[in-house]
């Protein structure tokens, strides 16, 4: 396998677990978290630490059911690049909430569309960290 690719796997994977968070009828999708992320794994969106620990991830995504219809990462990635332990992705991301007051930015019923790209840390085939910025997508490429 070449090794610029090692990861892709681990990220389909965990972006597909991510989408079915929000599927109903995979409702124990949540218990999977360990096999993408590290006891000591964190997200940091825009510069601040959104949840840290294995507890506080698993708290940050066990809301996805409630909060979402849809979290569909869109593949194939517009950039996708290793070096060593580290992967920077950037893809599409579409989210639809379940009603208009969960909206964090009110768009079309509840439609978002962003332009995202992520750094993430890897160890022993989990993530350790991602680093996350996002934009709301403006146009068609």
């Amino acid at each position: 396998m070449d090794t610029t690719e090692r990861y892709r796997d681990l990220f389909h994977g965990m972006y597909t677990w991510i989408s079915d968070l929000c599927d109903a009828e995979k409702g124990s999708a949540i218990d999977e978290i360990h096999r993408y992320w590290a006891d000591d794994g964190r997200i940091v969106t825009f510069g601040r630490v959104k949840a840290a620990g294995i507890e506080a991830l698993r708290k940050h995504f066990e809301v996805f059911p409630e909060l979402y219809e849809k979290v569909e990462v869109r593949e194939p990635f517009y950039t996708y690049l290793e070096t060593g332990d580290r992967v920077v992705i950037e893809h599409d991301i579409l989210i639809r909430t379940r009603d208009l007051d969960h909206a964090v930015i009110a768009g079309e019923a509840g439609r978002e569309e962003f332009r995202v790209t992520s750094i993430f840390s890897v160890l022993d085939g989990r993530i350790t960290e991602m680093r996350e910025v996002a934009a709301v997508k403006a146009g068609d490429d």
